[in-house]
């Protein structure tokens, strides 16, 4: 058995299937997205490009996919971002007059939502790729998933037996 250093740790691919994980990433995230106050996305300084870390880019950038897909309020968007840029959960009550505990509570719900999208995204991924189970295009979203009933619920009426709305959006 090796030893695992801290610096091992840091270099550790993140998986977003962790609450735990989706936490550190954004409760941590003004630390290690040296995009994230960059104005426009612009990646490039006076005297040059900077650097990038690759891992940490692709990661965010599938984070930030997920918070889209889970059709967050805007009160939770604005959680979430004050998080990312570093506020206590002190600090965020102060600005948005909730108490610590209910701020905590509410980033909790949003993490584990994230959890939610991304095993529900993984698993849309596998079925179809992967086990080359048939789709069918929700009438809603419009997007593409598995025609079985962890995606659609049973429609006796349908030809295929499955609502014409995935689950999600209904």
């Amino acid at each position: 058995m090796t030893h695992i250093t801290k610096k091992d740790l840091v270099l550790q691919p993140f998986v977003l299937n962790d609450i735990s994980v989706v936490e550190l990433l954004i409760e941590y995230r003004y630390k290690y997205d040296d995009n994230l106050f960059l104005e426009n996305g612009s990646m490039f300084y006076v005297t040059g490009v900077k650097s990038i870390n690759q891992e940490v880019v692709a990661t965010y950038v599938s984070l930030d996919r997920l918070i889209k897909l889970c059709n967050f309020t805007e009160q939770q968007l604005l959680l979430i971002k004050m998080t990312e840029q570093g506020y206590t959960h002190r600090e965020i009550g102060e600005a948005i007059k909730m108490d610590n505990q209910n701020v905590s509570k509410a980033l909790k719900t949003v993490y584990k939502a994230i959890v939610k999208e991304n095993e529900r995204q993984w698993r849309r991924v596998v079925y179809t790729s992967t086990l080359g189970l048939k789709t069918k295009k929700c009438n809603k979203c419009e997007e593409h998933l598995p025609a079985t009933n962890e995606f659609y619920s049973d429609n006796k009426s349908a030809k295929d037996g499955l609502h014409s709305i995935c689950k999600k959006c209904r």
